[in-house]
């Protein structure tokens, strides 16, 4: 008896949490994007998912893909450094903004390509 309660309490049950997510895409022309009066190229999203308290608590990962031969397969996370030019990701309950900045805070050189943006909004379990 005591060897049954040793092997049935060394078992481990083991299950997998799916998180429901927000997920969006956004494709973005070269034209697009803005410069501002700084040199920084920049491009905003409206998230609505994106109120208080998932701003204050939720994960937030923003991938981006260029298009290359008509399609967009390969994302890289954000935020990046591509062609020595920085890839930045600024959140705010509502919005979400992607910079472009130069090396060494100066201009970027203006995007001239379509890109997709993949935003995942991941709530917490902390409320």
């Amino acid at each position: 008896m005591l060897l049954l309660g040793l092997v049935f309490s060394s078992c481990t049950k083991t299950t997998n949490e799916v998180i429901p997510n927000n997920t969006f895409l956004f494709d973005v022309q070269p034209s697009g994007w803005t410069l501002d009066n700084q040199g920084v190229y920049f491009v905003q999203f409206n998230i609505p998912s994106l109120d208080r308290n998932a701003n204050q608590l939720d994960g937030v990962i923003v991938s981006l893909a260029r298009q290359q031969n008509g399609n967009f397969e390969l994302y890289e996370m954000l935020p990046e450094v591509f062609n020595n030019e920085n890839y930045n990701v600024i959140h705010q309950t509502g919005t979400l903004l992607v910079e472009l900045r130069g090396p060494n805070n100066t201009r970027a050189n203006a995007p001239n390509v379509p890109m997709r943006f993949k935003i995942v909004v991941i709530p917490s379990n902390q409320r």
